[in-house]
């Protein structure tokens, strides 16, 4: 293992939060509901091998992810989980599918009738999930073509329907909690006649973080956590929630660099690109060795803080490329030993992820996604 003193910035994930986490969903589901957390996107900026290989022994049946590049990723990491990729694969990748040994959703004749070809070619069996469009508006089928596609895929030599899907636009917007419901009726009335075959199959499933924790009735045979895997709400209604029944998730994730340089500079000077900040008195700064680059927003110019020993410093002037300035002015005795905090906890302050995204205006996905990839991972 790498020592970490070689490291200028580095992420920290805490095993302890993740177990807590996990164990914090499934007390919320029937026990035969299945768990199928969302690792795609790098699992959410987590580290998507190393969270699949923390996962499995916590007894998730299944890994959701974005693409057959992520499918092909775990098998080679050595993870023979049942694997459901949810995006679009290219007909020119569908072959993968065959050596990925991962489940894909289908909406479209082409894609069923190619990958019918292949497994037959290949003398195998592919399993797809049949998605639905019950009003997010991307792919799926409409709910008047369900019926006829299922017949459809049934004919298909090769194929082996394993499950019925869809999505939900608005499980974590409560400014639109009719459209949610709205959805999940439609479902409900489409999944109501399936018949299933003697080992459960097709498997019914819908309910993303939002919905697993606000709504029961939308759990069916297995959920796709995503966000709430990682410790964090979709929304304050499902804060709300979890909190009001005694069942906080626990952040996992940590953002830590070193301090590179420490300095004075005068009255009138100016910091970073473009002077957006000129110091009112004799200023000590810090100068650390991370920026946009590793998914610290600009938006966070002048606006921001970091933690250093456990008190914020703000950031001064603009976030550049591979650099930020912070104000150390009210903290005497830093030095380039020190660590900077920019997302976690630090003596009694806390850097959320929540915060961050109000300061740039976005979600608290989008946060963690844009971490840089190669940025080291510890698991604590």
């Amino acid at each position: 293992m790498r020592d970490i003193n070689m490291d200028t910035t580095w992420i920290e994930i805490s095993k302890k939060s993740i177990q807590h986490n996990v164990k914090t969903i499934r007390s919320l589901i029937n026990k035969n509901t299945l768990l199928a957390p969302c690792v795609k996107s790098n699992a959410y900026g987590h580290g998507m091998r190393e969270m699949a290989k923390l996962l499995i022994p916590h007894k998730v049946n299944m890994l959701c992810v974005a693409s057959i590049e992520e499918a092909l990723v775990l098998r080679e990491s050595g993870i023979s989980i049942p694997l459901l990729i949810m995006g679009f694969v290219p007909h020119a990748r569908l072959g993968d599918i065959l050596d990925s040994r991962a489940s894909i959703f289908v909406c479209e004749p082409q894609t069923a009738r190619t990958l019918s070809r292949l497994a037959l070619a290949a003398r195998t069996t592919v399993n797809v999930h049949i998605k639905v469009d019950t009003g997010m508006g991307r792919q799926g089928l409409m709910p008047r073509q369900l019926n006829a596609f299922i017949k459809f895929i049934q004919s298909l030599k090769g194929l082996r329907w394993e499950g019925i899907a869809t999505h939900f636009a608005s499980a974590d917007e409560p400014e639109h909690p009719q459209h949610f419901y709205d959805q999940l009726k439609i479902f409900t009335h489409l999944v109501k006649g399936i018949k299933k075959d003697r080992q459960g199959f097709p498997l019914i499933h819908c309910a993303n973080s939002a919905a697993t924790f606000l709504e029961p009735q939308s759990h069916f045979d297995m959920v796709r956590p995503g966000l709430a895997v990682y410790g964090y709400y979709p929304n304050d209604a499902t804060k709300k929630t979890c909190l009001a029944q005694g069942m906080p998730l626990h952040p996992s994730l940590a953002l830590k660099t070193k301090i590179a340089a420490v300095k004075k500079i005068p009255k009138d000077a100016c910091v970073s690109y473009g002077c957006t900040f000129i110091t009112k008195h004799h200023t000590r700064i810090a100068v650390l060795p991370v920026g946009y680059y590793d998914g610290i927003d600009r938006a966070l110019s002048n606006r921001g803080h970091v933690l250093i020993r456990g008190h914020r410093a703000p950031i001064l002037g603009r976030v550049c490329m591979n650099i930020t300035v912070v104000d150390v002015t009210r903290l005497p005795h830093i030095t380039q030993k020190d660590e900077a905090v920019i997302i976690g906890t630090q003596g009694r302050e806390e850097i959320t992820i929540e915060e961050m995204a109000r300061h740039i205006g976005t979600i608290n996905y989008e946060v963690t996604t844009r971490l840089r990839e190669n940025i080291r991972h510890i698991y604590l």
